[in-house]
């Protein structure tokens, strides 16, 4: 009778090494999801004026449009199923007041592991706001030249929010608050990728500052990309927006 309790307890640590190993097997599968954002409206010239405010449709030598969020709209992600090459992400998020704008004019902070730091890169003083959502409006007092601002985050944000300079209503940008790093901004190419997805079936969302949501395909409704994300590369291809998808707002 004790021989056959041994054997019956035998069989179910073996069971459960080999259930564990199998999750492990799962967890370590990843896949990348890409693709390429071309303006087909005619030819967007980015002309120099007087005022430095940096224009909303950023379109490059290639058609490519700048500056489009791509992110994984996940409420609670779970933190054991974030890659581990993320936990090398530096800690600070810096956007800086240099050249009369703010540089990056789009980025992305992963919460609660990053902070942003404004800091002022410029002869003038700079007073900075943020408009958050979800979080506290941070109480920043003006920043001189040469210094900087650390601002925390408690809590992820719904879509990007929007930074602005009191003093120089010309100077904006826009911030993308995560619990998980899985976002990619497009670069003046159009192109973005998000690396080291856990595979399975994710929704993700389209936005840009010109239309919010961005639904630059007909089952994009509201900007909503439902895909299963399989190992190795997920590509979307060339992703063509017209004038009038950027002309049909949606949440901002």
């Amino acid at each position: 009778m004790l021989r056959a309790l041994r054997d019956f307890i035998w069989c179910l640590l073996i069971l459960g090494l080999v259930a564990q190993q199998g999750q492990s097997v799962q967890a370590a599968e990843w896949g990348s999801l890409s693709g390429k954002f071309v303006y087909s409206g005619p030819p967007v010239k980015q002309q120099k004026t007087p005022s430095p405010k940096p224009p909303s449709l950023v379109v490059g030598p290639q058609g490519g449009i700048k500056n489009i969020f791509v992110y994984l709209k996940e409420r609670n992600f779970k933190p054991e199923r974030i890659h581990p090459d993320f936990r090398k992400l530096p800690n600070l998020v810096v956007i800086a007041h240099r050249n009369q704008r703010f540089e990056p004019h789009a980025a992305a902070l992963w919460q609660p592991h990053q902070k942003l730091v404004i800091s002022n890169q410029s002869p003038r003083v700079h007073v900075t706001q943020l408009f958050p959502l979800k979080n506290q409006r941070p109480d920043i007092a003006a920043i001189g030249p040469g210094r900087k601002e650390t601002i925390p985050f408690e809590y992820p944000e719904l879509l990007p929010i929007q930074i602005k300079c009191d003093i120089h209503p010309f100077e904006t940008g826009y911030l993308l608050v995560l619990d998980h790093p899985y976002v990619s901004i497009s670069d003046e190419t159009g192109t973005f990728q998000i690396k080291n997805l856990p595979v399975g079936d994710w929704e993700f969302r389209v936005w840009h500052e010109q239309a919010g949501h961005l639904a630059a395909r007909e089952d994009w409704q509201n900007g909503r990309i439902k895909i299963q994300i399989k190992p190795g590369e997920n590509d979307l291809g060339v992703i063509k927006v017209s004038p009038e998808m950027l002309e049909q707002k949606t949440a901002k």
